[in-house]
């Protein structure tokens, strides 16, 4: 009764509802869950259709760049689209799609699932609760990385940042973006915590990850720019897949700092 609930809810105003002016994060991971999907990208281009009627698509690093320079849009509507996990779809389908409408995604990466056997990745899978995926392989993120798209941090194994001490914690971050450093050949400076919400990432989490780190990225707090005094930007969970009504209502949301 709930989720009937919400969604009568999300469906209604969406229906009226159009995105905001101002910058929108968007975080997602794969176009359809759980299943390889034929029709996975008139899907994603289905999806890309929907947010540029009433915005452009810019890069991370540009979004970036105009928040923390307090540059926000009050009549425009920008979008930003990352990519959690690595997996094997972001090379085969929303690549692709982005290059054609001219901007380049954003993805963060777990480094031990990338190119892992079959056993690691129904480990990892199984965490995350996303049966039937498969990771990109090394050549396809040095692919991505040389073709412009952003590559960032997510720790080492996809672990709730939130239940490690203090070795974990260093381990999971410095061997991630030494990794991503030493295939790639580049400075890794862009980090997006798993799991995203912030009861999943400590200050202790926080305060190491900014060693290694300059830009640090939820999956939450939405309705503003900032958290955790302003050290942490704000990114909006949303999927390619949900519907055009609750996606409308998600971007249409009024952010404060």
């Amino acid at each position: 009764m709930r989720n009937f609930l919400r969604n009568l809810y999300l469906n209604m105003l969406g229906f009226i509802r159009r995105p905001k002016p101002g910058i929108h994060i968007i975080n997602a991971h794969y176009v359809t869950p759980n299943r390889t999907e034929e029709n996975d990208i008139k899907i994603f281009e289905n999806f890309l259709k929907i947010i540029t009627k009433n915005a452009s698509l810019i890069t991370l690093q540009e979004a970036t760049k105009l928040i923390l320079d307090n540059e926000i849009p009050t009549n425009r509507v920008f979008i930003a689209l990352t990519f959690d996990d690595g997996f094997e779809e972001c090379y085969s389908v929303i690549a692709p799609l982005l290059e054609q409408y001219g901007t380049r995604g954003a993805f963060f990466i777990n480094a031990n699932y990338i190119g892992s056997n079959v056993e690691y990745q129904k480990e990892f899978n199984d965490r995350i609760k996303v049966y039937t995926k498969s990771p990109m392989s090394w050549s396809q993120v040095s692919d991505l990385h040389q073709r412009g798209h952003l590559i960032g941090s997510h720790n080492l194994d996809h672990t709730n940042m939130s239940e490690l001490d203090s070795d974990e914690l260093d381990f999971q971050l410095k061997k991630n973006k030494e990794i991503l450093e030493s295939k790639l050949n580049y400075k890794c400076e862009y980090f997006a915590w798993t799991y995203g919400q912030l009861q999943h990432f400590s200050e202790k989490a926080l305060m190491t990850s900014l060693n290694y780190h300059k830009y640090i990225f939820s999956g939450t707090n939405y309705h503003k720019y900032f958290s955790m005094n302003s050290r942490v930007i704000n990114r909006r969970h949303l999927e390619p897949f949900w519907s055009k009504k609750h996606i409308n209502y998600f971007l249409s949301i009024n952010k404060t700092k």
